[in-house]
C-alpha cells in the first residue's frame, strides 16, 4: 500500500506528464505542418530547378549552333554515316576530245632525232589541243551613216539608227556583263576590272547598272514563261535565304521556285519572308520546302523535306552542351535508315507493306521519352505533328522527299551575296532576279550550249 507521499509524487509527476504531453502535441503537430510545407517547397524548387536545366541546355544548344555558324565545325564525329565510294571510270579522268576543231597542224618527220638516219613504218598519231588567243582584241568598228530628207513625208531617214552618244558598247560587251554578273557571280567592280584588264575597254559603274537593267526588261516575257514552266509540273521546290537591299523597299529575302521535271528555275529578290511572297512565284500542285511556317497552308499537297530533321537530329546527337545523349544518338540512326530506305524506294511502286512499315518506324522514332532532352523533345513534336506532310510521296511516287535541289539553286545567290553584297535598289533586286533566272535556268538545263542559246535569246 501506498503512502501518501508517494501518491502525492505520482499525482505530481502525473501532472507534469499532462502538461508536458499538451506541449509536445502542440509541437508535433507544428513540425507536421512544417514539414509537409517543406516538402511541397522543395518539390516546387525541384520542379524550377529542373526547368531551368532544360533552358539552359537549350540555350547552351542554341549558342553552340551559333558558334558553328561563325567559327566552323568541328572535325566530323563517330556519329557521322560514312557515304558508299562511287567507283570512277577511267575516262573520267581523262580531258573529253572537242567536238570542234579549229585549225589542224602537221607536223612530218623524216630522219631519226638521234642519229639522223632515215625511218620507215611511220604513222600517224593525233593528239588535241585547246587553247584561247591572248591577249584578246576589241573590235573598234567605225559608222558612217548616211543621212537624208524626203520632201514627201517631210522625214529624216538613215542608213540605220543613230544613237545620242557618239561612243556606245556593242551587244556582244552587253551580254558578255549580263554573264558575267549572273553566271559568274561578279560583282560591278569586278566586271569593270575584267574589261579594263583583258579587253582594255573602260565602262562606268553606271553603264554596267544600265545594261543590266535593259538586258532585263528585254527578258521579261521569257522570265513570265519560265514561272509557267515551273508551276505546270508535277512538283515545285520553295526556298528562301537572305538579299540586302540597301534602299529596302520590300524586304531582304530572295526566294526560289524550281521544278522537279527539268532544271527551270524562277528568282524573286528584294522581298520579305512573308507568305504573300510564295504566291508571287506561284502556287505548285505540289510543294516541297522545309517546315517554315510560311509555307503551311500553302498547297493543296505539301511535301515536307526530310533532309532537314536529319541535320536537326545529327547536331543534336553531336552536341557537347548535352549530357544525355544516348536517346539523341538513336532517334538519329533510326531517322537516317528510315531516310535511306525511303530514298531507294523513291520512283519505284511502293507495297502496301513499305508503306505501313514507314509509317510505324517513324512512329517509334518521334514518339516521346522521359530522357529526352529539349532540342530533341521540340524536334520529335514538331515530326508527330506534321506526320502526313512528311509522307506525301506516297501518293505522288516521283517527287523527291528532300528540298535539296531548291538548296543548291540558292547557293549560287549566296555566293554572289559575299562579293555583292547584295542590291542597292528595289529595281536592282528585281534586275538580278530576272537575269538570274532566264540564265541559270539555260546554264543548268543545258550546261554544253547554253552560252549559244542565251546569246540567240538576247537577240
Amino acid at each position: 500500500m501506498l503512502s501518501e507521499q508517494e501518491i502525492q509524487q505520482r499525482l505530481t509527476r502525473l501532472r507534469n506528464l499532462e502538461r508536458l504531453y499538451g506541449t509536445a502535441r502542440e509541437r508535433i503537430v507544428f513540425l507536421e505542418k512544417e514539414n509537409r510545407y517543406l516538402k511541397l517547397k522543395i518539390k516546387e524548387l525541384e520542379d524550377k530547378d529542373n526547368d531551368k536545366n532544360q533552358r539552359i541546355e537549350a540555350m547552351s544548344f542554341q549558342l553552340e549552333q551559333i558558334k558553328i555558324k561563325l567559327f566552323g565545325k568541328k572535325p566530323t564525329s563517330h556519329l557521322v554515316i560514312p557515304k558508299e565510294k562511287k567507283k570512277r571510270d577511267t575516262f573520267s579522268y581523262i580531258r573529253s576530245v572537242p567536238k570542234y576543231i579549229t585549225k589542224t597542224e602537221v607536223h612530218p618527220i623524216n630522219d631519226c632525232i638521234h642519229c639522223n638516219q632515215a625511218l620507215n613504218n611511220k604513222l600517224i598519231k593525233v593528239f588535241f589541243e585547246e587553247d584561247i588567243p591572248l591577249p584578246i582584241q576589241k573590235i573598234v568598228i567605225k559608222h558612217e551613216v548616211e543621212v537624208g530628207y524626203c520632201i514627201s513625208c517631210k522625214r529624216q531617214s538613215s542608213g540605220i539608227s543613230i544613237p545620242s552618244k557618239k561612243s556606245i558598247l556593242g551587244n556582244n560587251i552587253k551580254k558578255y556583263v549580263c554573264i558575267l554578273s549572273i553566271a559568274n557571280r561578279l560583282s560591278h567592280v569586278q566586271i569593270q576590272d575584267h574589261f579594263k584588264d583583258v579587253f582594255g575597254v573602260r565602262i562606268s559603274i553606271g553603264e554596267i547598272g544600265n545594261i543590266l537593267r535593259t538586258e532585263a526588261d528585254n527578258l521579261r516575257p521569257e522570265y513570265e514563261h519560265l514561272k509557267e514552266s515551273v508551276m505546270n509540273q508535277e512538283a515545285v521546290h520553295y526556298d528562301e535565304t537572305s538579299w540586302k537591299v540597301q534602299k529596302e523597299e520590300q524586304g531582304k529575302f530572295a526566294w526560289v521556285a524550281t521544278g522537279t521535271e527539268n532544271n527551270d528555275t524562277v528568282f524573286s529578290l528584294g522581298r520579305s519572308r512573308g507568305k504573300g511572297n510564295i504566291s508571287d512565284l506561284g502556287i505548285a500542285k505540289v510543294g516541297i520546302s522545309d517546315d517554315y511556317g510560311a509555307y503551311k497552308h500553302s498547297f493543296a499537297q505539301h511535301q515536307l523535306c526530310w533532309a532537314h530533321p536529319q541535320r536537326k537530329l545529327r547536331d543534336v546527337a553531336e552536341s557537347m552542351e548535352i549530357e544525355e545523349r544516348k536517346e539523341c544518338e538513336d532517334t538519329y540512326r533510326m531517322f537516317s535508315h528510315l531516310y535511306k530506305e525511303i530514298r531507294k524506294s523513291i520512283g519505284q511502286n511502293i507495297s502496301p507493306y513499305l508503306k505501313k512499315k514507314f509509317k510505324a518506324d517513324f512512329n517509334i522514332l518521334s514518339e516521346h521519352h522521359s530522357l529526352d532532352p529539349t532540342p530533341l523533345f521540340k524536334i520529335k513534336t514538331s515530326l508527330r505533328k506534321n506526320k502526313e506532310k512528311y509522307f506525301t510521296f506516297l501518293k505522288h511516287p516521283n517527287i523527291p522527299i528532300d528540298n535539296n535541289k531548291a538548296e543548291r539553286a540558292l547557293r549560287h545567290l549566296v555566293i554572289k551575296r559575299r562579293t555583292s553584297f547584295g542590291s542597292k535598289t528595289q529595281r536592282g533586286a528585281e534586275t538580278t532576279s530576272i537575269l538570274a533566272s532566264v540564265i541559270l535556268s539555260l546554264k543548268w538545263n543545258d550546261p554544253a550550249d547554253w552560252f549559244q542559246k542565251y546569246l540567240k535569246l538576247a537577240n
